[in-house]
């Protein structure tokens, strides 16, 4: 006779995955999330066919700025994380957004040289036919498709402002390549006075590849062109698959770094700040100015989680004086900015924050009374009241929903 206890345990189980496994009535589909478009090329130079993918960056159909290119040799899917790295990048201000071309060789064969001519010839002018583009590519290749970046990079470096190589595991003699990078690249460097580009290049734990690349190292350090923008990184707990993303990650970094506004330039003054973007226009080849979404996440940083008050408001003030730019900071980034340093008992910040809200936005109720709040917690009551009084008058004048607040705020400190 079967165990009732276990009976009944077996079917409360069952019961329970059952309910898992039920649609849940509140479930509908709304939308796909569709990464890009795919397009097939049958090109003239190249024998059999090439898949060519685009992602374009969020509000692209909305806009009519022109964007930088990343252009992926495409290996097993690197289109897919490629557009959501260059997506992630952009978001957080660390590079500019980016329409990201993968070109996936699978289907075809041909020699370095003719996809030089595929990419000159065909792919660059249709891309630039269908979408609004910058004159600044980038190019990203991993493992034998790094071979491919280099090559472009010692035959054809206008092609292409950065290039970004995952994998590079050079020898010499190489065992995975028929021209000697290595040797090519010396003879290369050795008849250039001028390399004005961006070379970002990664090996993980690869220790076969190791004194090929040392070599190539050598190679730059004694004769690369003092404009050449490079620099390698060996990422010793990744091999040669799992440092593709990172690889990528930090290469976009890399060529695009000080789109990000620095720290230090911003403690020289706006104009630092002006010179950097001046130059960064130069050499990426397009116009930039003062980025504003760029300037206004770096204001907040300072403002809000790095303690650099002064330093973030005077640039504020600044740009402003000098260039007459806005950094977009609203009244509800300095009340978020304010709060923040007041919770964390940094009321002398908090005093400047709430400060410079007030001269900004003199109609802001909760502006003065977070003032007042600040002066208060600093021990100095009677400028606390003054200011709890302009918020209460403010308030009336607006019928704000915080009169309440900021009148017990007023009447307390009374008594």
């Amino acid at each position: 006779m079967p165990d009732k206890k276990k009976s009944a345990s077996l079917f409360l189980c069952l019961s329970f995955l059952l309910l898992l496994l039920s649609p849940c009535p509140a479930q509908e589909k709304t939308k796909d999330v569709v990464v890009g478009s795919s397009y097939l090329f049958a090109p003239q130079t190249i024998k059999g066919s090439i898949e060519v993918n685009v992602h374009l960056p969020e509000g692209y159909a909305e806009s009519e700025e022109r964007y930088p290119v990343l252009y992926l040799l495409d290996v097993e899917k690197d289109f897919v994380f490629g557009s959501a790295v260059a997506d992630f990048l952009a978001a957080n201000n660390r590079i500019p957004d980016l329409i990201v071309i993968g070109v996936f060789l699978g289907k075809a064969s041909g020699a370095p040289p003719q996809l030089i001519e595929f990419l000159e010839k065909e792919l660059f002018p249709s891309v630039e036919k269908n979408y609004r583009v910058q004159p600044c590519r980038v190019l990203y290749g991993h493992s034998a498709r790094s071979f491919a970046t280099l090559f472009v990079l010692l035959n054809r470096p206008d092609l292409f402002y950065g290039y970004i190589g995952a994998g590079l595991g050079l020898t010499s003699p190489p065992f995975t390549t028929a021209v000697d990078l290595v040797k090519l690249f010396d003879v290369r460097l050795s008849r250039m006075t001028t390399l004005k580009k961006s070379f970002y290049f990664v090996l993980g734990n690869e220790q076969p590849f190791f004194p090929g690349v040392d070599q190539f190292i050598s190679i730059l350090k004694s004769k690369a062109p003092k404009d050449l923008d490079w620099k390698y990184e060996n990422m010793e707990n990744d091999d040669h698959f799992s440092n593709k993303l990172k690889t990528l990650y930090n290469g976009l970094e890399h060529v695009f770094r000080g789109w990000y506004p620095a720290l230090e330039s911003a403690k020289t003054g706006p104009e630092a700040i002006k010179a950097d973007y001046d130059r960064l226009s130069d050499r990426l080849g397009f116009p930039i100015g003062l980025p504003q979404d760029e300037i206004h996440r770096a204001v907040m940083n300072w403002l809000a989680y790095q303690g650099n008050v002064d330093l973030a408001l005077s640039l504020v003030r600044g740009l402003r004086s000098k260039f007459g730019f806005d950094s977009g900071v609203s009244e509800g980034d300095l009340m978020f900015a304010g709060g923040f340093a007041a919770g964390g008992s940094k009321f002398d910040d908090a005093v400047k924050i709430y400060s410079f809200l007030c001269e900004q936005y003199p109609a802001s109720a909760q502006g003065f009374n977070g003032l007042g709040e600040a002066y208060e917690k600093s021990g100095r009551p009677e400028l606390a009241l003054k200011n709890y009084e302009k918020a209460v008058q403010l308030a009336r004048e607006k019928n704000d929903p915080g009169l309440k607040r900021y009148l017990d705020n007023l009447e307390r400190l009374k008594r």
